[in-house]
C-alpha cells in the first residue's frame, strides 16, 4: 500500500517559520524584493530610502500639493541564483522523522540568509565607504558604553548620520559581548536573544547582529545600501515532484522550494533557491567601525 511522503511539508513549514528572524538584517537597508522571475546579469533600480526636508506650511503655494518625486536609486545586478539542498535515499525518506526535516529546514534557511548577509558585508570596504570611527576597542572589552561613544561619533559634524534613523550593525563577537552586559530592562525584551536585534539602545533605531563582518561593525542609514531579490524556479516543472514558493512575511523575500524525485534510484532531493544582490547606495550614509586608533 502506497504511503504519503510528508517530509517536504515539515521542511516547508519550518522554513516559513524561521525565515523572519534569519532575514531581519534586511530591515537596515533600502530593499526591492519581489517574486518576479529574472535571469542572470539582469539589473533592477532600487529606490533609496531618504528623509525629506521639513519646513513651514506655505499658505500661498499649499505645501500639501507636491511635485512627483524622482527618488535616488542604486543599480543591483543579479548573478546566479543561491541554492541550498540535500538528497535522501528511498529508505531514508521513509524512516527519518519530523525533527530531522525541520532541523534541515532551519539550517538551509540560515544558509540562504547568510548569502544575503554576505552580499551586504562584501560591500563594507574603505573604498566604498570612506567614513570611519576609530578606537572602538576589542570585542572582549566592548560594552554599552562603547555604543554611546559610537552614537556620539556618528552624529558629529564629520559623519553627519542621524542616530535615530540609523542601525548599528555589529559582528558576532562584538554583539554577543554587548548583549552579555545587558538585561531585559535595557534592551526591552527578548528580541536580542531570540532574533539578534536590540531596539532603541542609546537612541539607535536598532542594534543588530551582522554575521560575516571582518571589522567590528558599521552604522548606516537605509540609503547606504540597496538590496534586491527576485524569484527563481525551473522553466519546465514536469520532472519535479513539487515546486512551491514561500514568502517571508517580514522582508518579502521569496524562496522557491523544489522537490525532485529520481525514478530510477527512488531517491529524493530537496532544494531551496532564490536570487539576491546588493549594491552601494549613498556612500556618505554609512560609517565603518575600526577597532584600533587608525583606519584599517
Amino acid at each position: 500500500m502506497a504511503t504519503t511522503f510528508t517530509g517536504h511539508e515539515f521542511y516547508s513549514r519550518k522554513i516559513l517559520k524561521v525565515l523572519p528572524a534569519q532575514l531581519n538584517l534586511l530591515g537596515a537597508f533600502s530593499t526591492d524584493v519581489s517574486g518576479e522571475l529574472l535571469g542572470p546579469s539582469k539589473s533592477v533600480e532600487v529606490p533609496l530610502v531618504e528623509m525629506d526636508a521639513a519646513g513651514t506650511f506655505n499658505r500661498t503655494s499649499n505645501n500639501f500639493a507636491r511635485p512627483a518625486m524622482t527618488p535616488k536609486t542604486a543599480t543591483v545586478t543579479f548573478g546566479d541564483p543561491i541554492i541550498a539542498g540535500f538528497g535522501v535515499t528511498a529508505d531514508q525518506a521513509s524512516k527519518i522523522d519530523k525533527r530531522w526535516w525541520e532541523g534541515k529546514a532551519e539550517l538551509n534557511a540560515t544558509a540562504v540568509a547568510a548569502s544575503a548577509s554576505t552580499a551586504v558585508t562584501s560591500l563594507i570596504t574603505k573604498t566604498n565607504f570612506a567614513k570611519a570611527v576609530t578606537g572602538v576597542g576589542t570585542a572582549a572589552n566592548f560594552a554599552k558604553s562603547g555604543v554611546a561613544k559610537i552614537a556620539a561619533a556618528v552624529e558629529n559634524s564629520t559623519n553627519k548620520l542621524r542616530v535615530k534613523f540609523s542601525t548599528l550593525c555589529l559582528s558576532g563577537e562584538y554583539f554577543y559581548n554587548l548583549l552579555a552586559g545587558l538585561d531585559a530592562n535595557v534592551y526591552g525584551g527578548t528580541e536580542a536573544i531570540r532574533n539578534g536585534v536590540i531596539p532603541g539602545l542609546f537612541g539607535f533605531g536598532k542594534v543588530m547582529l551582522m554575521h560575516g563582518l571582518d571589522i567590528p561593525g558599521f552604522v548606516c542609514e537605509p540609503s547606504a545600501i540597496a538590496f534586491a531579490a527576485r524569484g527563481f524556479r525551473p522553466a519546465d516543472e514536469t520532472p519535479y515532484r513539487a515546486i512551491r514558493e514561500i514568502k517571508d512575511p517580514e522582508s518579502g523575500l521569496m524562496l522557491t522550494l523544489v522537490e525532485y524525485g529520481d525514478g530510477p534510484t527512488g531517491g529524493l532531493s530537496e532544494s531551496v533557491t532564490t536570487r539576491i544582490g546588493a549594491a552601494v547606495g549613498d556612500a556618505g550614509a554609512l560609517v565603518r567601525l575600526v577597532s584600533g586608533n587608525t583606519d584599517e
